[in-house]
């Protein structure tokens, strides 16, 4: 992800962002004022992943041995919880359009959603790649795919009411809206509160790990396991392993063997581990 890309993203959207309350206190229409909202709170996003960005790179220092990476972490978490407030604030606007609906410009409502659509596809397309591998940016990519589903619900929405006067589908597309960022939100809490608490990552079986290190013939057992990671990506494992053989000078070599079978066959890239053996007589 190049800081230039996150530059592009946030004109994007504060473009958009513009075009729609203008569009949307013109046309009366909640969807898209909500649409609106919800992108200026991309474009807070975006403008949070980029200081984040920039702070993560700093080197590691006496106080922060870790470095900063897990920042981007924090920032997500930031992210998903403005995310989640704004979708509880859209559905109680939605109860009270739905109750006390209003007549709605229907083409204006059209033209400008087709041009918040443009302008979230571009930003999707900007930020797609680096969202698999960054929690951060897999937020903001959340954020940019369901302004890009409410803009197709808004231009769905904008035809109907042209065409039959159905103001209610303005709401109705509100809710719609509203439970998909939700859901999606939940989600990433979920993932990004595992790695705030050191929890052990999804794709990776402890049991499996102590299995592989226990097929190597020196080994007795191994023990005390803990396997975590600071920002979604590098992976950190700390472990007890007990030898069979006494007096063993090898240890150099074991280390170097289990270090190895962690990083191929697991992607740990940081490893601690503590060799127990047996007292010589």
């Amino acid at each position: 992800m190049t800081d230039k890309k996150l530059f592009w993203s946030v004109f994007l959207n504060l473009t958009i962002t513009a075009a729609e309350f203008i569009g949307g206190f013109i046309s009366n229409s909640l969807a898209l004022l909500s649409d609106a909202t919800h992108n200026l709170n991309d474009s807070m996003a975006i403008l949070i992943s980029y200081i984040a960005r920039k702070i993560s790179k700093k080197q590691k220092d006496e106080k922060r041995t870790y470095g900063y990476k897990r920042v981007e972490i924090l920032a997500a978490f930031l992210n998903t919880v403005f995310l989640i407030a704004i979708a509880a604030i859209l559905i109680f606007e939605g109860i009270d359009k739905l109750m006390n609906p209003g007549e709605i410009n229907g083409q204006l409502m059209l033209w400008v959603s087709v041009v918040g659509l443009a302008g979230n596809l571009i930003t999707a397309i900007l930020l797609f790649r680096d969202s698999k591998e960054n929690l951060n940016l897999k937020a903001t990519f959340i954020h940019i795919m369901s302004d890009t589903l409410s803009s197709v619900m808004i231009i769905v929405g904008a035809i109907f009411i042209m065409n039959y006067n159905w103001y209610i589908l303005d709401p109705i597309f509100t809710f719609v809206i509203s439970t998909y960022i939700l859901f999606e939100s939940f989600n990433l809490i979920k993932e990004i509160s595992n790695i705030l608490v050191q929890g052990k990552p999804a794709d990776i079986d402890t049991f499996k790990i102590k299995e592989e290190i226990e097929k190597l013939s020196y080994v007795e057992n191994v023990h005390h396991i803990h396997v975590w990671t600071t920002d979604g990506i590098d992976l950190y494992f700390e472990g007890h392993v007990a030898l069979e053989q006494e007096c063993d000078y090898k240890l150099d070599s074991y280390i170097k063997e289990i270090n190895k079978i962690l990083e191929e066959k697991f992607s740990i890239n940081h490893s601690t581990i503590q060799l127990e053996q047996k007292l010589c007589e």
